[in-house]
């Protein structure tokens, strides 16, 4: 059965975002980020299957989130990370290839350089998603989660 609950953060989670207190595992953390009272449970699932259910249980019992509703979506539809954005605002594999390697480029600087190369050479959206969370994983460390969570943003979205 398809898991439509919808989470959003509260307070606590923005502070904890912004803080960086090191009390969430990496897991943990991405799954805060990507909470948006957008995607539902199954679509989050779907972005960071690893150790899905226990890290939303801690982040749920640890007051970083709280349930905003259920998904309109229905129970059979294949959940897909996408669904948040509406199509008309959603970028091309070869737009997001580009955007990625250039905020790459600019957040990063020379040292990424072979990353961002990679990115422009990606040949589908398989092959550039490990490369965009990679580089997410680089731009939380350098800038914090925040940015992180630009980055991915400004890439998804037209």
């Amino acid at each position: 059965m398809a898991d439509l609950r919808i989470f959003g953060k509260t307070p606590k989670g923005t502070e904890e975002l912004a803080a960086r207190s090191g009390a969430l595992s990496m897991a943990q953390r991405r799954l805060l980020i990507l909470v948006d009272g957008v995607r539902d449970a199954e679509q989050l699932a779907a972005i960071v299957p690893s150790a899905f259910e226990e890290s939303l249980a801690l982040l749920e019992a640890g007051g970083y989130i709280v349930p905003v509703g259920q998904s309109a979506r229905r129970a059979d539809t294949a959940p897909t990370p996408s669904m948040s954005i509406p199509e008309s605002e959603m970028t091309t594999v070869h737009e997001a290839r580009q955007r990625a390697a250039q905020e790459v480029r600019v957040l990063l600087g020379p040292s990424a350089e072979a990353l961002a190369q990679t990115m422009e050479a990606a040949i589908s959206g398989d092959t550039l998603r490990p490369l965009v969370r990679e580089a997410e994983r680089l731009v939380a460390g350098a800038h914090g989660e925040a940015e992180a969570q630009a980055f991915i943003i400004r890439i998804r979205r037209r």
